[in-house]
């Protein structure tokens, strides 16, 4: 029995951006002695001052909350493989819950009266299980927010959840999950003695909205815009995340608006409502809404005026071809978090689509962005223990074709890299990924790179390849 290297590989480019904390901390952002204390508790792989990014000093400078010392705390959770007899493995949830209250009833943080805790990933669940057990600690918590985490556990934890208690833990089914659930329904009832959000990431592809937002009330549920990283990346004032914590700690009541109550509809797949609330209003829509309504309109069967929509908004600079891509690129990350077949066959459709009308245009660039995501999802969707398909290896070559019609820029040397990689080439594959990262004008663009490759590499070569991607990428060996 092998383990899915996959799990493990697409748990690694989550942390990336993090370097793990040897031991807990706690960082102090802001502490003016005030009676109320906001805690910010990162998630697996995390740690307490490279998780939040910017969060921290965009809320302190947000005036409506000056009154909130803020903090961030720190637990042990690497990405290395718990093997206690080499070395100290990490704790599992219900050791870090104990930890946590622990924690938040010694200085500095005994002196306050009111707790509020904004909470990521894996993170949220330790909070969870500390708030079920200790009376004394809820009694202290006026608001609890949860952002990206898998309250209802993660499906996609495999085998690995036998090399690591913490991903054992997040596993849905486990025993941590079931209890956890069942000990929450039974101490609250639905009746809250304290403020809370739950918040998904509308490009989360790593914790389905069935397990971020379902087990909890639809009026304490919101969407936000970005992948599982991002939502707690803000850069700035302005952003969704930070405006909902400042409203929701500013005792503004938070209330949805209409806008977000209609992408948290799409992401539900309610998508008569969400096209009642944001058709009428789709020449003021920003980006991410926008793309909000195409996918809805697309789920009513009216995807032709859903692109017509997006290249409305963008004429003169995104043709049809580029809309395409991006609802399709919308439909593939919802499709991986979710593996709801119809999202996989729309995406693929759109893919097709996008290449047919790029081809015939000699639009090489669009070409080669298609093919290389049709060969993706044909790879991603094929048995995980089977050969590489003749067909994926032809649409990963045609992709190469365009390639090398096309100018040369990071996305076409990233594009060349996968398309190695699927033909099993894994050094030429590391070759051009060293190349494109060193061209890639943006983090962000070095993790959609990465998320990809890594995937595909662990794929295609295994638990070899996806290590080597991952050195390419500055992943630190675990």
């Amino acid at each position: 029995m092998q383990l899915d290297f996959s799990i493990l590989a697409r748990l690694k480019v989550l942390a990336k951006c993090f370097t793990a904390a040897p031991k807990p901390m706690h960082i102090k952002h802001r502490g003016n002695n005030n009676d109320a204390a906001m805690v910010l508790i990162h998630g697996f792989g995390g740690n307490a001052e490279k998780t939040w990014g910017q969060f921290p000093s965009l809320l302190c400078s947000e005036p409506r909350i000056e009154k909130w010392d803020i903090y961030s705390i720190g637990y042990p959770s690497s990405l290395r493989i718990d093997v206690p007899n080499l070395w100290s493995a990490d704790p599992e949830l219900k050791t870090l819950a104990i930890e946590l209250r622990t924690s938040l009833s010694l200085p500095p943080f005994a002196g306050y009266k009111v707790i509020a805790i904004v909470a990521h990933s894996m993170g949220g669940l330790v909070v969870q299980r500390a708030m079920v057990d200790d009376h004394n600690l809820t009694a202290r918590i006026s608001h609890a927010i949860f952002f990206g985490t898998p309250s209802g556990g993660l499906t996609k934890a495999g085998l690995i959840s036998r090399l690591k208690r913490q991903a054992r833990d997040v596993a849905q089914g486990s025993t941590f999950i079931t209890d956890l659930r069942k000990d929450w329904i039974s101490k609250y009832s639905g009746k809250y003695p304290f403020e809370m959000r739950v918040v998904a990431g509308d490009r989360d592809e790593f914790v389905p909205i069935a397990s971020s937002l379902a087990p909890f009330p639809d009026c304490m549920q919101s969407v936000v815009p970005g992948n599982h990283l991002e939502i707690v990346k803000p850069t700035l004032k302005e952003d969704k995340s930070v405006l909902l914590v400042v409203d929701v700690l500013a005792g503004d009541h938070y209330a949805r608006g209409v806008v977000d109550g209609a992408r948290l509809a799409v992401e539900r797949r309610d998508f008569r409502k969400a096209v009642d609330v944001l058709l009428p209003r789709a020449g003021s829509l920003d980006d991410a809404a926008l793309v909000s309504l195409a996918l809805a309109l697309d789920g009513l069967g009216r995807g032709k005026e859903g692109l017509t929509i997006l290249e409305q908004r963008y004429q003169g600079g995104k043709s049809s071809i580029d809309a395409l891509g991006t609802l399709g690129g919308r439909l593939k990350r919802r499709w991986l978090a979710e593996r709801i077949e119809e999202d996989l066959s729309r995406a693929r459709e759109l893919y097709s689509t996008g290449l047919k009308l790029a081809t015939e245009q000699g639009d090489h660039e669009q070409a080669y962005y298609h093919a290389i995501n049709i060969a993706f999802l044909d790879l991603m969707a094929s048995p995980p223990e089977s050969k590489v398909t003749f067909q994926v290896q032809e649409m990963a070559r045609l992709a190469q074709a365009h390639c090398a019609l096309s100018s040369e820029n990071f996305w076409r040397i990233a594009t060349e890299a996968e398309a190695e990689l699927i033909s099993g080439d894994l050094e030429h594959a590391v070759a051009l990924y060293s190349r494109a990262i060193s061209m890639a004008q943006s983090p962000r663009a070095i993790d959609s790179m990465c998320s990809q490759a890594i995937r595909v590499a662990a794929r295609t070569h295994g638990k070899t390849g996806a290590q080597r991607i991952e050195e390419a990428f500055g992943i630190a060996a675990t």
